[in-house]
């Protein structure tokens, strides 16, 4: 994490009429095109982000969904303006924005009311969100840094879950509804404070995509056990029952596509963190569940716990 750029000092001063009192860099996390600092300027603190991957225009876009979540009852911090309205300025090859800084910490996903909190929310997030048409005007670089599927392992090659996706995409297996989503829904990613979520963050994988996908993989972030390897039936019907209190009734069909959806991401996620080092237990959690959750083309996920406790 490198210091703020003179450059990026005159824009937070001269675009957005910013006093700088000082600057504290945020380090963690795993995006490797942005860096953050908080900033405490005379409109209190702020947290400005300096990201390659993101566009002007896509901040743009981004703006607007922000808005349109915050308005359904989405805590999320809006992105600041600058004083000729627009929502971020280029710099040297970045895009620098700026939002309220969200005071309090990572939400705990072994705590059940957070968990519930956290469902409430994503729920909220979809209903907000949901028919939305309009796709980020620019993609998101991390699709680049995952490999297709001939450079799998053997444990993650499985033909007749390819041919599923392939037909879950066309719409065979029913007309879900589309949205856009927050792209990377994990506890790491909620503020919670104050016994409630303070805030959403980290929209920079925000998209165009199936709700019914995002629910699935954000179920595996808040249901699996410790270890990462399987389903807590617990966790899952807490953070579902959340999440359904703000979105409504299930889609038709859903049960039937949740596992599978589940599986896809869990691989994708396997394909990704094969190329670090240091995420070999995490992986191998990861891979795992895909093959366990093989024999489970549906399960009771939206109804009472199982006696087991356990799925996989």
């Amino acid at each position: 994490m490198g210091e703020l750029t003179t450059e990026v000092m005159a824009i937070l001063r001269c675009r957005y009429g910013l006093e700088i009192r000082s600057v504290v860099a945020l380090v963690g996390g795993y995006d490797i095109w942005a860096e953050s600092w908080q900033v405490d300027t005379d409109r209190g603190l702020l947290v400005v982000r300096v990201d390659r991957s993101i566009s002007a225009e896509t901040s743009s876009w981004l703006g607007d969904v922000l808005a349109r979540a915050a308005s359904a009852g989405v805590p999320c911090a809006a992105l600041m303006l600058t004083v000729d309205g627009t929502t971020a300025v280029v710099a040297d090859g970045a895009t620098v924005t700026v939002r309220p800084f969200a005071d309090g910490v990572n939400l705990d996903r072994n705590d059940p009311t957070q968990v519930a909190a956290a469902g409430v929310t994503l729920g909220r997030l979809h209903q907000a969100l949901r028919d939305e048409a309009s796709d980020r005007p620019t993609p998101s670089p991390w699709a680049a840094r995952f490999w297709l599927g001939d450079l799998d392992s053997p444990g993650l090659r499985d033909p007749s879950l390819d041919a599923w996706n392939e037909g879950f995409v066309s719409g065979e297996m029913g007309d879900f509804s589309m949205g856009v989503v927050h792209g990377d829904f994990w506890a790491d990613n909620i503020v919670w404070g104050n016994d409630r979520v303070v805030a959403v963050i980290d929209w920079s994988e925000a998209r165009l995509d199936s709700l019914a996908r995002e629910l699935a993989w954000a179920t595996w972030e808040f249901g699996h056990d410790e270890a990462g390897r399987l389903l807590d039936i617990d966790r899952v019907v807490t953070f579902l029952g959340g999440y359904s209190n703000a979105a409504g009734r299930w889609e038709p069909g859903l049960e039937d596509v949740f596992i599978p959806l589940m599986r896809l991401e869990l691989r994708l996620n396997a394909r990704y963190s094969l190329a670090d080092a240091e995420d070999v237990e995490y992986n191998a959690g990861l891979q795992q569940a895909f093959v366990r959750l093989r024999s489970q083309s549906t399960v009771p996920l939206f109804g009472p716990a199982s006696s087991s406790g356990r799925v996989g």
